[in-house]
């Protein structure tokens, strides 16, 4: 007998010591060679994968694997995975400890044995019960749209059976090695069969522990040489995942172009046509899917029996690349045929909300990969782009609008504004400005949402600040973008920049959230091609100094500022639609909320889904110009939430408020069935704040 204290260490296994060093050598290189493989992967075609700064790669190891942060969001899952993870990390640190006490220093004895033991059964029952769960949870579908592949139920098997059988190990070992064993509090599971134990002769004993024993280690060797094999990959490609993420954030990280002109004048493709035109990054995304669901469980399009799934796109490129096929085009090129790559609908159904990026605890961006394609499929003439797409593409280079609105209707809405609000409403020149109001298609040709702009210039001018707007404004581009005419919102881009640098202004009012994307996030991708290009090396000046602000920000900042003052009441009861380019693309949350609660007489309710879990309009991704025809109208899943939303209140009209002329559009069409009406920020703004003396010309 020994201390009972410490930990007599292959104790009547003394002979079996050599099988642990084989059969952990050959784990080792199984695991070793799948990171090399991976790596292989992830580099083809000469890809370097960027290691700096190391600070942030650093702080977002520590952020995203080692706290989970985005894991624990969602309660359930998140309590589930932090059970099997955390207990899984210690039993891995306490091994470690193990290692350390036999062939370095003796540090697991007295109390610090003690606190160990009971650390290794707390963490055991965490494991047995977090896997017991996840079990349940895809069995019974707790969580919806969780793959039932039969491995998943193995590994959780496996881990169950690692943990008992340690747990009777213990036991086991605990009636041969120790005299006393009296506190059996610092270890609850395994004193009742060390009780049970001390029954058995020590021959019994003996002939349990070492087949029990053995099994134990080979089944634990064996479960982490599946690692690559099986969903527990995600344990290493994850980690790397997060590590190396994206070192813009998600709203800046889509993929420009700087050789466009080049590859237009060799005829090369943009975007991801074949597997090899994909980055190391996008590589990387794929091979870390932990198949959670959250991206496809929070995406409007599926919601709405739209064929697209996040998940799937991005396992789907995940297959494409592990059987190498790197020469192969991602997508199918014909309805008829049978394989496993990207349907072409999904990758149309998209509306680029950013739902899935938002939820993805790995971080991957199912968005840059979904518009890349796109991209691909635009710059090689694929026939599986949807027609209408292709119309308000062409509409578009034709008048300079998606719609294919004359722009003189635009010009002559204009001058009626400057007469109304002061000639000096069209910009000049000469003169200096605090915004210029960059108005967008949709409220420059809608008359339904004219007021919007009208209310936002009021109540500027009120304000005391000198705006103006641009006769010659045209589309800003960012259909183009994000149905992948690359090519189409470069040249936007550079004929806008080249308006722009015609004006003096401090500031561009953009009330679009899709434009003020745009503008504040995606053309500054492009300004080392600004500042290259002989043409347009002049206007490089203008993209640095370019600051964007949206309505929203702006008319909350003046009402905080007392510059604008509310004095009639309002009587609305209202919800307000979070824009997925004002939200989660761009972080305005509180902004348009702080503009509805100024105004006196408004009764806000909150829709369930609001925020960062904003359900889309169904309105972006182009889909304001084309519709996948299947399922039902995104724009009137949210429209009925918000119907609910506003149903149990009293008298006063109901409204569904907005920041965003997509939405408003959207929201309009389904507004008589649901009984209410949509209104911009603005104009529930202008209609709590008194008109002051309107302009003669």
């Amino acid at each position: 007998m020994v201390d009972p204290i410490q930990i007599q260490h292959y104790a009547m296994v003394e002979d079996l010591e050599p099988i642990i060093y084989i059969v952990s050598t050959i784990t080792v290189i199984v695991l070793l060679y799948s990171l090399y493989e991976a790596y292989k992967r992830w580099t083809y075609g000469g890809q370097r994968i960027k290691i700096q700064p190391v600070g942030s790669r650093l702080k977002n190891l520590v952020k995203y694997a080692l706290f989970q942060w985005k894991v624990v969001r969602h309660r359930f899952p998140g309590l589930l995975h932090l059970l099997i993870y955390g207990g899984m990390l210690w039993l891995l640190i306490a091994t470690t400890l193990r290692a350390i006490d036999l062939h370095v220093t003796r540090i697991l004895t007295g109390d610090v044995w003690m606190i160990y033991k009971l650390l290794n059964n707390i963490a055991g029952v965490m494991v047995i019960v977090g896997s017991i769960i996840a079990i349940l949870r895809r069995a019974l579908g707790l969580t919806p749209n969780l793959p039932r592949d039969p491995v998943y139920y193995v590994v959780h098997i496996l881990f169950v059976t690692i943990v008992v059988t340690g747990f009777f190990l213990d036991g086991l070992v605990a009636s041969v090695t120790r005299t006393a064993y009296e506190k059996a509090w610092f270890d609850p599971i395994g004193y009742p069969i060390y009780k049970w134990a001390l029954t058995l002769s020590l021959g019994e004993v003996e002939s349990i522990y070492r087949p029990l024993w053995l099994f134990h280690f080979l089944i634990a060797q064996f479960t982490l040489a599946l690692i690559p094999f099986t969903n527990l990959w995600h344990i290493a490609a994850a980690t790397l995942n997060v590590t190396f993420s994206r070192l813009e954030p998600p709203a800046q990280s889509l993929r420009a172009y700087l050789d466009i002109d080049e590859r237009i004048e060799e005829e090369k493709p943009i975007g991801i046509v074949k597997l090899k035109d994909t980055t190391w990054k996008q590589r990387m995304d794929y091979d870390a899917c932990t198949s959670c669901m959250r991206c496809t469980n929070s995406c409007p399009a599926f919601a709405s029996g739209k064929i697209l799934s996040p998940r799937n796109v991005i396992i789907n490129m995940k297959d494409l690349m592990y059987q190498n096929a790197w020469e192969e085009t991602v997508w199918k090129e014909s309805e008829e045929e049978q394989s496993i790559k990207i349907d072409p609908e999904a990758i149309w159904s998209c509306v680029t909300c950013g739902a899935c990026v938002n939820e993805c605890p790995v971080l991957i961006h199912h968005v840059e990969t979904i518009i890349d394609i796109r991209r691909g499929m635009m710059s090689t003439g694929s026939e599986q782009i949807p027609e209408d797409a292709l119309n308000a593409l062409y509409t578009m280079q034709q008048t300079g609008n998606p719609f294919g609105y004359n722009p003189v209707d635009r010009e002559d809405w204009v001058r009626e504004l400057a007469e109304k609000y002061g000639e000096d409403l069209i910009a000049d020149p000469d003169n200096e400005y605090d915004y210029i109001y960059w108005i967008g298609c949709v409220a420059s040709y809608d008359p339904r949402i004219r007021p919007v702009a009208e209310n936002t210039i009021r109540l500027l001018k009120s304000a005391g600040y000198k705006v103006g707007v641009l006769l010659e404004e045209g589309c800003c581009g960012e259909p183009a973008r994000r149905m992948g005419e690359e090519t189409l919102f470069v040249e936007i881009m550079k004929m806008n920049l080249e308006t722009l640098s015609q004006y003096k202004f401090r500031k561009l009012l953009v009330h679009c959230p899709h434009g003020y994307h745009v503008f504040k996030n995606e053309y500054k991708k492009y300004l080392d091609y600004i500042k290259n290009n002989e043409e347009t090396k002049e206007y490089a000046k203008v993209l640095e100094n370019l600051e964007v602000e949206h309505h929203s920000v702006v008319l909350a900042r003046l009402l905080n500022e007392g510059k604008i003052k509310p004095s009639k009441e309002v009587n609305l009861t209202v919800t307000f639609h979070d824009p997925c380019y004002l939200g989660r693309w761009n972080g305005h949350y509180d902004e348009p909320r702080t503009v509805l609660k100024k105004v006196k007489g408004l009764r806000i309710r909150e829709m369930p889904r609001s925020r960062d879990k904003s359900f889309c309009c169904g309105g972006g991704g182009g889909h304001m110009f084309y519709e996948i025809k299947r399922g039902q109208r995104i724009a009137r899943i949210r429209a009925e939430e918000a119907a609910k939303t506003l149903e149990a209140t009293g008298n006063g009209k109901r409204v569904v408020a907005v920041a965003c002329p997509y939405c408003n559009t959207m929201f309009r069409g389904e507004a008589e069935d649901f009984g209410f009406e949509v209104k911009d920020i603005a104009e529930i703004l202008g209609e709590a704040v008194e008109e002051t003396k309107k302009k003669s010309s």
